[in-house]
């Protein structure tokens, strides 16, 4: 998260990986801005759909703080090493 890198060239803001088949079954269109729901917070995202996720599975990168991303997931972490618990968490996609 420092953007110091070059990952704004590859990405310039968070994107919601959708895969084709759910785009479909949800009414997702490729690079509108969605709300994504989870039981911890929400955020506001941009789909990109494709085939780089399975069906019945979204994934979102964590790079810009102010897409919200974190808040989708809880604040537990490993009590010996601190390290974060696995982003992963059931989510709700909804188009804006």
């Amino acid at each position: 998260m420092t953007r110091r890198s070059g990952n704004l060239q590859l990405d310039p803001v968070d994107f919601l990986d959708v895969h084709p088949d759910d785009a479909t079954r949800y009414g997702l269109r490729n690079r509108e801005q969605v709300k994504v729901e989870s039981r911890h917070g929400s955020a506001r995202l941009v789909v990109r759909i494709g085939e780089t996720t399975a069906p019945g599975q979204v994934f979102c990168s964590f790079h810009f703080p102010a897409s919200g991303v974190n808040s989708l997931t809880s604040d537990h972490a490993d009590t010996d090493t601190s390290c974060p618990e696995y982003k992963v968490t059931a989510v709700r996609v909804a188009a804006l």
